[in-house]
């Protein structure tokens, strides 16, 4: 009977024992549901993916592209090297390697929505696809409405801020159309964007067109920031702290040392 009693007795904690380590593997096996840990926690939405950053440094050699409207083409600069030639040639001593211009595809007069197009022929594309680096200047046509041959309506009297102002919008819509496409065409190239200048910052009724400029060129830096690889190289103090030493005869476009300039914060920006 007493053997008996040792037997039932036995067996009931042995039962306890089971059930106890039953509920503790439920409890561990549930704890990282009730409980995570920073290693099981559910991450934090992602951004989207920005543009995969190209490493100028550990390349052998760099293949430039330039696009955009007359400052990319050198427009009033009488040696006919514009920013481009002189920060490609700079970019080289300070890299130590070879900068080659593949093409400079700029031409007087465009603005964004016919660039979007041109970017549609075989020419760009190619260009654009073999390129490390891209420089781009767009957006001074759009907003001050430049004839291709340098003339403007601000100069003819024309023009307001408030146009600008109400312009800004819809060139907005433009750059942005034309930076995804841009990207979508070379995903690894770094967008070097050249930054708007207020020409006519010596012109009274014009002076305060400074603002949209701005909003402007703060527009194209949240472009630059969300993409991921790209400069917005800033012009907009050289021109309006001394405009008359920067600019050529045409009252818009930089001289050799307003370029010259340019091309020295292209370095920078980049080295």
């Amino acid at each position: 009977m007493k053997s008996t009693s040792w037997l039932w007795r036995g067996l009931g904690i042995t039962t306890m024992v089971c059930t106890l380590l039953l509920i503790a593997g439920f409890v561990w096996a549930l704890k990282d549901n009730w409980l995570p840990t920073s290693g099981m926690a559910v991450p934090h939405t992602s951004p989207p993916p920005a543009a995969r950053a190209g490493n100028l440094a550990s390349k052998a050699h760099l293949n430039i592209v330039a696009l955009g409207d007359s400052l990319t083409v050198g427009t009033g600069d009488a040696t006919g090297n514009g920013y481009v030639k002189t920060a490609a040639a700079d970019l080289s001593k300070a890299m130590d390697k070879p900068v080659r211009v593949v093409n400079n595809l700029a031409l007087n007069g465009l603005r964004a929505d016919q660039l979007l197009k041109l970017l549609d022929d075989k020419g760009y594309r190619n260009a654009i696809v073999q390129s490390d680096i891209v420089f781009m200047t767009i957006g001074a046509n759009d907003l001050f409405e430049i004839a291709s041959n340098g003339s403007s309506m601000a100069q003819g009297g024309d023009i307001t801020p408030e146009q600008l102002d109400r312009r800004l919008p819809e060139v907005q819509v433009r750059l942005k159309q034309l930076w995804a496409k841009l990207r979508g065409l070379n995903p690894v190239a770094r967008i070097v964007y050249i930054g708007l200048y207020n020409p006519f910052y010596d012109i009274d009724k014009m002076r305060p067109a400074s603002e949209q400029v701005q909003k402007w060129n703060t527009y194209v830096h949240e472009l630059a920031v969300a993409d991921g690889n790209a400069t917005v190289v800033p012009t907009f103090d050289l021109f309006e702290s001394d405009i008359g030493r920067y600019l050529s005869s045409d009252h818009f476009h930089p001289n050799e040392a307003g370029y010259a300039r340019i091309a020295e914060r292209v370095v920078q920006a980049l080295h």
